[in-house]
């Protein structure tokens, strides 16, 4: 079998369109059919990667790999309504914050919340009304997407994803005087004022603010730009609130670029999660 056929098969036995799968590996819909279609001949590395964005591992053939993670935790999950999801597994990491540095002989008696080094517990409607209100453009990333979708993993903040023009970055910046942001981790004589031209100055900005960290992302990795993104959101309500979401190609291109050991452990399950929602679909 040639190289463009194995893809071609493989993608096809998960039932993810050639669209879907270059959203995951970061490229274009037309270089996956000009491998599917022979008309270039990838490297190993290259078909042995977009056949592990499938969930199969490339040898003389391809076989669906052993991600090792509990798709009953996943299908369980996906049975809930998405907002129900997101807040499943914001309580999950507030269970997890109470938890943390606590003896586990004495987890069953002791009920004082230990030290809190993750700022205050992440409220997602006041942070969402804000952008919402004044109009930014942004789309929801990392943790919070993940649990949109589905995902085990607990998560403490806000991560989104946000369009920088001119226009835009007015309308962000007046969010963020609302919510009363600081930077995180930085001195506190450290001038900072949120507004258009310190956006402009920036790409990449991690806050804290009353209700939670929340991070600005303008430059992404795995993904090619943010109208790609925006353009495949999922768009969902929460408490009343219409939120953008990446989607979960989108997701698991990004746990790929980062490639931390963390990212490639969610990363499995991403994959998992993926081929949950196309098979439920």
């Amino acid at each position: 079998m040639s190289p463009g056929s194995v893809l071609r098969e493989a993608r096809r036995r998960h039932g993810v369109s050639q669209k879907r799968l270059a959203a995951r590996a970061g490229t274009t819909q037309s270089a996956i059919s000009r491998i599917e279609k022979d008309r270039i001949s990838p490297t190993f590395e290259t078909l042995h990667e977009l056949l592990y964005l499938l969930g199969e591992d490339l040898s003389v053939s391809s076989d669906v790999r052993d991600s090792g993670v509990d798709r009953t935790l996943n299908q369980g999950t996906l049975e809930l309504e998405p907002e129900d999801r997101v807040k499943k597994s914001l309580h999950f990491a507030e269970t997890i914050r109470e938890l943390r540095g606590k003896n586990p002989v004495r987890l069953r008696t002791e009920t004082s919340v230990m030290r809190n080094d993750l700022g205050p517990p992440l409220e997602l409607s006041p942070l969402f009304r804000a952008l919402v209100g004044h109009r930014a453009d942004f789309v929801v990333i990392g943790g919070v997407a993940g649990g949109f979708h589905g995902t085990s993993y607990p998560t403490y903040d806000l991560d989104i994803a946000y369009e920088r023009g001119e226009a835009s970055l007015e309308r962000m910046a007046r969010a963020l005087r609302e919510l009363e942001v600081t930077l995180r981790g930085a001195p506190a004589d450290l001038p900072f004022r949120p507004d258009a031209e310190a956006l402009a100055n920036g790409a990449n900005f991690t806050f804290e603010t009353p209700f939670g960290r929340f991070d600005l992302l303008g430059e992404l990795t795995g993904v090619r730009d943010y109208e790609t993104l925006k353009r495949d959101a999922e768009s969902a309500s929460f408490e009343g609130i219409r939120i953008r979401f990446a989607s979960i190609d989108h997701l698991v291109a990004m746990k790929r670029a980062a490639n931390r050991t963390k990212d490639k452990l969610m990363l499995e399950e991403y994959i998992v999660i993926a081929e949950e929602r196309q098979r439920a679909s």
